[in-house]
């Protein structure tokens, strides 16, 4: 990992909660991350705070749009009817937001092996909330576990799928043709386990890691568009090591170092928009003037 002074890395998926996570993320060489959001949308409060230099360039969701009564309340927003998503997209827009998180999917069951939970939005629904990001500026990361989820968000137009669990050929084949970027976060399915008090469940995930870095490996072998992303809650001291583990994971999964390192740069600047988009200081500057 590179100095703070030489930060270059990019996570492409964490959760912000409190200012004190710019320190653990700049002891952790991380140029930039995207904030995928949290209920109180505290990463758009911290973009740049006041007064403070040299810490990591932040791209943030502020609040994960979810399906009403399905996975992903304590994200953001739960909405269910068209005029709610419109409405909660313009509101998180006018508050500075630089991307749409939704939730598309449940989460890998610990207690039904080879299962994603209930919730995510569906097909035509994430077509209606592509096309509304995109009226606003705006493009969406995609929360999605299983097949059917990671292809509707991929045909949907998302701009990355987040995890990505349970990822079949089919599903890569879909997101190499729409060109659409892949955040594997593999250690944060790990983490989940070891926080299971149930065995069967910790021995599945371990097999599930498995597949998942044979697939993060055939993507590479395939041309999809990959990044880093840890799916870290911050502020956390143990970051920096999350952050070398998933790397670490990236190479088992058979891709050179040579090539990691150009994923946890050159891809997440690529997949954070950092050399074509406005600093967010810029852009909360010219809002607060208007």
């Amino acid at each position: 990992m590179q100095t703070r002074s030489k930060a270059r890395f990019i996570d492409a998926h964490v959760h912000l909660t409190h200012d004190e996570a710019l320190m653990d993320l700049s002891r952790a060489g991380i140029a930039a991350v995207r904030d995928a959001g949290t209920r109180q949308g505290s990463g758009l409060a911290l973009c740049r705070p006041a007064g403070r230099r040299n810490v990591p360039r932040i791209i943030t969701a502020g609040r994960a749009l979810s399906k009403r009564g399905g996975y992903g309340a304590f994200l953001g927003t739960p909405v269910e009817t068209g005029q709610e998503i419109a409405a909660e997209i313009e509101r998180l827009k006018n508050e500075g937001a630089d991307i749409i998180k939704v939730v598309a999917s449940g989460v890998v069951s610990m207690e039904q092996q080879g299962v994603v939970t209930a919730g995510g939005f569906g097909a035509d629904e994430l077509r209606f909330i592509v096309k509304e990001a995109g009226r606003h500026g705006l493009g969406v990361m995609a929360h999605a576990n299983g097949e059917d989820a990671i292809v509707a968000a991929a045909e949907a137009g998302v701009r990355s799928i987040e995890h990505g669990f349970f990822m079949t050929d089919r599903a890569l084949e879909v997101l190499a043709k729409r060109k659409v970027f892949w955040v594997p976060t593999v250690g944060a399915l790990r983490r989940a386990a070891e926080r299971s008090e149930n065995r069967a469940a910790r021995a599945f995930v371990e097999g599930e890691i498995e597949h998942h870095l044979a697939s993060v490996g055939k993507a590479y072998q395939a041309g999809v568009r990959l990044a880093v992303g840890t799916d870290c809650v911050l502020p956390d001291r143990r970051y920096r090591g999350w952050y070398e583990n998933e790397l670490a994971l990236f190479r088992r999964a058979g891709i050179p170092n040579e090539a990691v390192e150009r994923i946890a740069t050159e891809g997440g600047r690529e997949l954070l928009g950092l050399d074509r988009t406005r600093t967010n200081a810029t852009r909360r500057k010219k809002n607060r003037i208007s």
